[in-house]
């Protein structure tokens, strides 16, 4: 009898994982791995529990944790970080679109793969995608092969960027940049910062976040596009809420004596993004990996490459 038909199993192994996670007995790198171990050897069976709504549970828990940690970093500070990482940001998100979409005609992907993929990289992955997506009326199909692309691209990050910034001795400021700068998902953001160190991560969460404002006017330029008819349907642009939120509570934590708690709240933000992790790459299944498309998957490495070694060089040699 084989995983894949025992869901039993799979809910079992999955509500002890999160335990573990959530006491602090797995950091976000080795949830992340015991999360795809899990989705594919179960192949995302977790009755009754369905993997959509698990992928919802593990997107909301990371906003929640956002906010959380941002009633620990003074709204002053995020001013600050924000207005120092502001033309790296622009940069990256410039040259990113750019540069994928000239490389998804080259490749002879359709238009929709090629905005998707370039604007998950861009700006913070599944987030970017679905709201891009969503103002395109991407095809559901194309949507869920982006996000399996960068979600996987997220995974492989989360292990190796703490391991090149130990070797190259990166300061805790450099890798929080790195790391918002060349990491897809937030929730690989934080959990690679939160590897490397307390000010690496306060670093990271301000200037992914930054970066995140940035859906909306990627998006608005997606939808304009339709204009020259390449995609159909009305104009609808997403709001960031939880980045709202964040803002809001590091205003809060700004105007009141957060003391001994201060500690404990990044603490249990910190699971809480292990666990996230835990859950998304739970929510991955063995058939969605093995239906990609080779030149998707071509797009979405080559991006992720140059996004990675190019903001490597110029954070490492000029902040």
């Amino acid at each position: 009898m084989t995983l894949s038909n025992t869901p039993k199993i799979g809910f079992t192994a999955l509500i002890l994982l999160t335990l573990a996670t959530l006491i602090g007995w797995l950091n976000a790198t080795y949830a992340l791995a015991a999360g795809l171990i899990l989705g594919w050897f179960t192949n995302g069976n977790y009755q009754p529990l369905e993997n959509t709504k698990l992928s919802k549970w593990a997107s909301l828990l990371l906003k929640t944790a956002i906010v959380a940690l941002g009633i620990t970093l003074p709204i002053g500070e995020l001013a600050v970080t924000a207005k120092q990482s502001f033309w790296l940001t622009f940069s990256v998100i410039g040259g990113t679109l750019v540069i994928g979409l000239l490389l998804a005609r080259l490749l002879k992907l359709n238009v929709e793969q090629g905005w998707l993929i370039s604007s998950g990289t861009a700006i913070c992955g599944g987030s970017a995608i679905a709201a891009v997506g969503s103002s395109i009326k991407a095809d559901q199909a194309n949507i869920v092969l982006s996000l399996t692309i960068v979600f996987l691209l997220n995974a492989v990050a989360l292990f190796i960027y703490p391991a090149i910034g130990h070797w190259l001795e990166l300061s805790q400021s450099q890798f929080g940049l790195w790391a918002a700068s060349g990491i897809h998902d937030t929730s690989s953001v934080v959990g690679a910062a939160s590897q490397y160190g307390n000010q690496a991560l306060e670093v990271a969460t301000t200037t992914k976040l930054s970066r995140a404002l940035w859906i909306i006017p990627v998006a608005l330029l997606a939808t304009l596009s339709q204009a020259r008819g390449q995609f159909k349907g009305s104009y609808r642009i997403p709001i960031p809420w939880f980045i709202v939120l964040f803002v809001v509570a590091s205003l809060i934590g700004g105007s009141i004596e957060v003391g001994e708690a201060n500690g404990m709240i990044k603490t249990t933000a910190k699971h809480l993004f292990a666990l996230s992790l835990l859950w998304m790459g739970a929510s991955l299944n063995k058939s969605a990996i093995l239906s990609l498309s080779p030149k998707a998957l071509s797009l979405g490495i080559l991006l992720w490459l140059l996004i990675s070694s190019i903001s490597l060089y110029v954070i490492y040699s000029y902040f």
